[in-house]
This record gives structure tokens, C-alpha cells and sequence, in this order.
């Protein structure tokens, strides 16, 4: 490889050409003594080669070199780019009836059609999902837009009209598509939301971001802008030593000296990073646990770890973790210690600071998540065992499920559905819906169901009131699916007073706004069921009959 280096005057610009250094063509003129009288000749015919100098200088004043360096950075024509006039994504090759191949452009009407594509309504929700293919990771960023208009077997509303397409005569039906992705640099374990824009020391609700923060088997979690669609880089990467940093050599050291188990490095982690956790009060705390067996609080504004547990789960590794939606210091964890854990980060002392719940013995605790109900919380076991606690009863658990016959693979609760528990299991196909009760009754399976994704890896439901009975599954092969589980008459039924109890909220929620529910008038007729996928670009509604929804509530 070669390269070309321009040495710049003592004004910082680069040579201009009528005022060579001895750098370019133009030779040192000895002086002094060994200068030399010229002849008649000689100044004739340096004359002359003043005058040409002289003629050349007039001809380049008219491009005002010596002010080339200083034009203004506004341009007053069009902007030039690899092909002048055209743009490199929107110019397509096209062929005409003879064959003859031409370049077109977008127009106008093009040009914005694409950018109403690529805009987030308010309406929208949005869904991320890790995926890896041939050794290369992604983050994709699903847009789900419920539709607008009067559901199926429901009446227009005059607040349907605020949406353009609606006042413009059209019902739009749901759709399910990836807005973009972005390229992970490792394996991807956790994904975590926030709204919180990092590196910024303003706290208050008008720092409003929109951001994933990511664990993978490396120590550092990276946080991903995810209103920029062609990022190279993260925007912070948490826990990222210095090259001479303390915490650098002392990890250096502790593989010489075999004693990586005994420090307890409190500024970064060690090892892959199990879960995250996004304070939904206290926006600019993200919580992270590892399997170097420590649990972590992160400042966002400045990007460090400001508190750091090695303890609570007794230096066994801590698989999960979630805040308390209402108390901002209370932090659910669970780890291989066979223990749930509820911390409160505001006391200093770790031995005063948590309570530990204890699951059967012999057992590690896979997943934890808190319940409908403030002092409700349920952990999964590596057994599949599903156990639920009472915070105010720390000596045994409410009631115990066995599940599944496999590990845990993912646990979530709905938070607007009361008792509405979603379980999948490592090694199984199967999800299952179950309605929980905190009473003696304990809980009933609903259905189990094979969604075609593989070993399924994980569940979730959809946190906006509008869209509760929505999921979304994912699993080692397949694309991601979403699944309204009230389209299901089983589902329907079992849960019938808790979606009476949701409808009549999100109606009266929507009148406040002014605006139309849309799920206060779904669910009136029996339309089938309704699994979306990206792949098939369609809403698949498929109406089971009377035995299929009897196998599925029947347990494998």
C-alpha cells in the first residue's frame, strides 16, 4: 500500500502551486558569495521567463487558489456523491421490452413512501428478538401495528377517524414486519428495552430514548440505538475496561495466579452477562446479573457500575433478575443457589440487605418474574418446577407446579391480565398457558400448544393494555410467531371476568384520551384463532375445531 502525504505551510493550508517550497519543483537559489553576476543574455532570458510566470499567475487567478482551502461550507448545487445525481439505495436497474437495461430513479412520491414505511406511529408496537445464523448474530426490530378502524363484528366509533386511514375510508388489519436489524458482535443471552438516553446527566422524564441494551457471552453489554437503522457501533458499551485500568492488570493477574474466583471485581464484569433489568422508576438504572456470580447496578448517565453484590446468592451464579414495578429499590433475583432473592439496593450492608425464598432441593433457579399483584413473584427451576411466593411468607412457597419435564426455558406473567402465566421448558416444543391463583386452588393448565418454532427458547407478552392478549414465541428454528391468545374460545372462556375487567378499563382510558379502544370491541364474534408470522406476511387465522381444542388441553 501506498500513500500520498501533502505537508501543509505554516498556515495550516496545503502548498499553493504559484508559491512552491523547495519541497517541489522549484530548485534552492544559491546566495551569498557564490551568486554570480548575470549577462545580458541571461537577463533576457530570465525576462522572459518572468513575463510567462507572470502571464501563467493571471491565468490561475480567475480559480482564486490562494482561497481554496477557505470556501464556505455550504454549497449551492447539487450534492455529489460515488455517481454524481444518483443516490446508492434508491436507483434500481430496470429493463425495458427490448431488453435494453436503465438505471431509474425514485421520485418524489417514491421517496416519501418509503419514509411513511419507515416511520413509528404511536399506535405501533415494537418487538425485539435476537436471532443467529451462520455464526453471525442480529437484533431485529419487529413493528406490530394492530390495525385501525372497527374490529370484525364491531361498530365504527367517530374517534376511529383521527387515523388517517381510516378518515380516508380503509380499515387497516394488523401487520407484523421487521423495520430493521442491526449486526451483534457476540451471541446474544438477554435482551433489555429502555427509554432512558445514556450519557446525558439530564434524569428528568423529558430524556426520552429508545434503546435495547444486550448481553452476550462477553462481559460487556452493549446499548444500541434503536432509532438509527444503519449502526455499525453501539452507542455505550457498559463495563468496558481500560487497556492500563486496575481492574485490566488485576484480571491479568488473577488467571496467572489462579485466584479469578476470590476477587470480587466491582467495575466491570468477569464473564457473560445472564439477564438485564431496566428500572422503569428510576430510569437511568439498569440492573445486570453474570455468571461471574455478581449482580450490578448501572448509572446510565455516566455508563459505570456504581454498586456492585457478590453475596446475595452466597457467590453462586445469578440467572436472573427484574425491578419491582411499584418500589424503585426492590430488585427480584434468582440464582444457582437455589434461592430467590428480593433485594433493597438502598441499604449498604449486604447481609441485612435481601431476603432468600428457597426452592426444592438440589434445584437452580432459572427464571424469576413478579406477579400481578405487588407481593406476588414466580421463579422457574431447572427441573420444571414452577413456584410461587408470597414476599410477607419467607418460609415456603405458595403452591409448586411441576410444569414441564425440562429445564425453564422462559417464565412470564401478563401484567393486565390477572393470574395469566405463559411457561416453555429447554428440549420441548410445547408452550403452556395457565390460569394461577395465590388461594389453595393453586393452578389449572389452560392449553399446551406446538407454535412450529422448534425448541422453544422464549416467551412474552405484550406490556401495552391495547394488545394484552398478544405473545410472542420464539425457538431454535422458524421465524418469530405472535399469538393472540383471545382469539382462542378456550382462552376466552377461562379468563372471561379479567378481559370484561380490561375491556371496560382500556374503553374508559381511550374516552380520557379521546380516542377509540380497539380491544374494548375485539373478541365479539368467533373468527379463529390468529398466529402472525414475518415469513408468511399475513395474519394466519386458522378456526380450530371442537377436538383440536380438546388435544390441547390435554398435557403431552
Amino acid at each position: 500500500m501506498t500513500t500520498a502525504l501533502l505537508k501543509s505551510d505554516s498556515r495550516g493550508k496545503y502548498p499553493s502551486p504559484q508559491k512552491e517550497s523547495g519541497y517541489g519543483s522549484e530548485k534552492y537559489r544559491p546566495i551569498g558569495r557564490c551568486q554570480r553576476r548575470l549577462g545580458r543574455s541571461q537577463k533576457r532570458k530570465n525576462s522572459s521567463t518572468l513575463q510567462d510566470q507572470a502571464e501563467a499567475d493571471d491565468d490561475l487567478k480567475e480559480y482564486d487558489l490562494e482561497n481554496y482551502d477557505n470556501e464556505g461550507a455550504e454549497a449551492s448545487g447539487e450534492s455529489v456523491g460515488f455517481f454524481p445525481g444518483l443516490s446508492s439505495t434508491d436507483a434500481q436497474f430496470e429493463e425495458n421490452e427490448d431488453g435494453d437495461a436503465f438505471l431509474s430513479l425514485p421520485t418524489n412520491e417514491d421517496l416519501q413512501e418509503d419514509k411513511k414505511e419507515m416511520q413509528i406511529y404511536p399506535t405501533d408496537n415494537l418487538v425485539l428478538a435476537t436471532r443467529t445464523e451462520d455464526d453471525v448474530s442480529y437484533l431485529d426490530v419487529y413493528v406490530y401495528d394492530d390495525g385501525a378502524g372497527a374490529p370484525d363484528g364491531s361498530k365504527e366509533e367517530e374517534a376511529d377517524r383521527l387515523d388517517q386511514d381510516v378518515a380516508n375510508g380503509l380499515v387497516r388489519d394488523a401487520n407484523l414486519y421487521v423495520h430493521h436489524d442491526l449486526m451483534l458482535p457476540s451471541f446474544p443471552l438477554c435482551v433489555e428495552w429502555v427509554n432512558f438516553r445514556p450519557n446525558t446527566t439530564d434524569t428528568t422524564t423529558d430524556n426520552i430514548g429508545n434503546f435495547a441494551a444486550i448481553g452476550t457471552f462477553d462481559p460487556q453489554i452493549e446499548i444500541w440505538n434503536l432509532d438509527c437503522i444503519d449502526k455499525a457501533f453501539p452507542d455505550v458499551i457498559l463495563g468496558e475496561p481500560q487497556q492500563n485500568s486496575f481492574a485490566n492488570l488485576s484480571s491479568k493477574k488473577k488467571k496467572k495466579n489462579k485466584s479469578k474466583g476470590k476477587d470480587h471485581v466491582t467495575t466491570h464484569h468477569t464473564d457473560a452477562v445472564l439477564s438485564l433489568s431496566h428500572n422503569k422508576i428510576h430510569r437511568n438504572v439498569l440492573a445486570s446479573t453474570s455468571a461471574d456470580k455478581t449482580v450490578k447496578l448501572w448509572d446510565l448517565t455516566s455508563g459505570t457500575a456504581v454498586k456492585s453484590f457478590n453475596n446475595i446468592h452466597g457467590g453462586k451464579i445469578v440467572s436472573s433478575s427484574q425491578w419491582h414495578s411499584q418500589e424503585a429499590s426492590i430488585l427480584l433475583t434468582g440464582g444457582y443457589d437455589g434461592a430467590c432473592a428480593i433485594t433493597d439496593v438502598r441499604i449498604s450492608d449486604e447481609s441485612q440487605m435481601s431476603k432468600s425464598y428457597y426452592v426444592g432441593s438440589g434445584q437452580e433457579v432459572e427464571n424469576v418474574r413478579w406477579g400481578a399483584e405487588p407481593e406476588i413473584f414466580y421463579c422457574g427451576t431447572d427441573n420444571g418446577n414452577v413456584y410461587c411466593f408470597d414476599v410477607r411468607v419467607q418460609d415456603k412457597p405458595l403452591w409448586t407446579l411441576h410444569a414441564h419435564d425440562g429445564g425453564i426455558s422462559s417464565l412470564d406473567i401478563n401484567s393486565n391480565i390477572p393470574g395469566m402465566l405463559i411457561t416453555s421448558a429447554m428440549n420441548e416444543k410445547v408452550v403452556k398457558l395457565w390460569k394461577c391463583s395465590t388461594g389453595k386452588g393453586g393452578p389449572s393448565m389452560v392449553l399446551s400448544r406446538d407454535f412450529g418454532v422448534g425448541n422453544v427458547l422464549t416467551t412474552s407478552f405484550a406490556g401495552d393494555h391495547e394488545v394484552a392478549g398478544n405473545m410472542t414465541i420464539g425457538g431454535v428454528t422458524g421465524a418469530l410467531k405472535m399469538w393472540d391468545c383471545f382469539s382462542n374460545r378456550s382462552v376466552r372462556a377461562t379468563f372471561k371476568e379479567e378481559l370484561r375487567a380490561l375491556q371496560k378499563a382500556a374503553r374508559e382510558r381511550a374516552a380520557n384520551a379521546g380516542m377509540a379502544s380497539r380491544i374494548a370491541r375485539k373478541y365479539q364474534g368467533d373468527n379463529g384463532e390468529t398466529v402472525m408470522t414475518v415469513e408468511a406476511g399475513k395474519i394466519d387465522a386458522d378456526s380450530e375445531s371442537e377436538e383440536e381444542e380438546e388435544a390441547d388441553m390435554e398435557e403431552d
